[in-house]
Formats: C-alpha cells, structure tokens, sequence
C-alpha cells in the first residue's frame, strides 16, 4: 500500500472588512490622552446638530466621566458620557461613533459601558436624549417626559438663552438592576 503524502495548499488571506478595524473592540475609561480624538467624532455629529457642542478645554474637564470604545491599537472610534444631576440621577450623553466604524454596534458598547459606570458610582437610573428611539429601545430604555428631569430642562434653557440652539429630541429613561 502506498502512502500518499497530502500538501496543503497556503491559506489564502481573508479579504478584510471595508474598514481598516481590528477584530476586538472595548470600551475603556477615557484618559486626558483621548481628549483631542473625543472632541474630533464629538465636533461631526455637533456641526449636524445631532449633539450639543463640547469644547476640547470642556471634554478634558469632564474626562472622568468618559468611556471611549477603542479597537485593539488604541484607537478612539466612539465615546459616550455620563452626567450625573443627582445622586440617583445621570443622563448617558455624547454617544458617537466615528462615520467609518458606524454599524459594529460600539455605540452600544458606549451606552453599556457608561451604565457600567453608572453602576459603580451608585446611580440608580439613567435618561438619555436622542432622536435614535429604536437604538435606545433596543438597549431596554423606554420613552419618559423630560420633564422627569428638571435639571435638562433648566441646561436646555441656559443654552439656548446663550444662542446655543438645541434640536428637539426624545427622552428616554432606564432603571439600572
């Protein structure tokens, strides 16, 4: 009986996605170092008004209460924030994500690591305002009256008192378990 020997033939590269992103994505706890590229995707999506204006000084000061998703070389694609307004109170702001890394679903790992955030420091609940209700449905937030939360409403106010204009959204609310 003959042995036939068996060469396997060299795997052939797979083609990549249509963007440059590795496989893995994370969310991280925003450092001063991602300021600059948290304002970037921020300063897009503010333009369009589909979020308020942050300045990089305001974005450094508030780093703390940034997670940004990064892909496995660090690099910023998406962002997210957590204001907080009362000690059982926070709103998840700023979710972005940068137009080439749209649809891997990193905005959800923003909005799931902000409430990972929520979680430590105690918050209970968290409220969001957007326009993208299936999205914030999808991550089990339910439509609520802004009017649950005065403190936007007075922010909404302030801003547009200083010519700042802010385009009607929805609010949303959820209870953390």
């Amino acid at each position: 009986m003959h042995k036939v020997a068996v060469r396997r033939l060299p795997a052939r590269p797979r083609k990549r996605s249509k963007s440059h992103l590795s496989a893995t994505h994370f969310a991280r706890a925003a450092t001063v170092g991602d300021a600059a590229d948290v304002a970037l995707i921020l300063a897009q999506f503010a333009d369009e008004g589909q979020l308020l204006p942050r300045t990089l000084a305001e974005i450094e000061a508030a780093i703390s209460d940034f997670v940004v998703i990064v892909d496995g070389n660090d690099r910023v694609l998406g962002c997210a924030a957590l204001t907080e307004y009362s000690p059982s109170v926070a709103e998840v702001g700023a979710v972005a994500v940068s137009r080439a890394a749209q649809g891997r679903g990193l905005g959800s790992l923003a909005v799931r690591g902000v409430e990972a955030m929520a979680r430590r420091r105690g918050i209970p609940e968290l409220f969001a305002m957007s326009r993208a209700t299936q999205f914030f449905e999808s991550l089990g937030y339910a439509a609520t009256s802004l009017d649950r939360f005065p403190e936007k409403v007075a922010r909404y106010e302030a801003l547009a008192a200083q010519g700042i204009p802010v385009t009607p959204k929805s609010c949303f609310t959820k209870r953390l378990g």
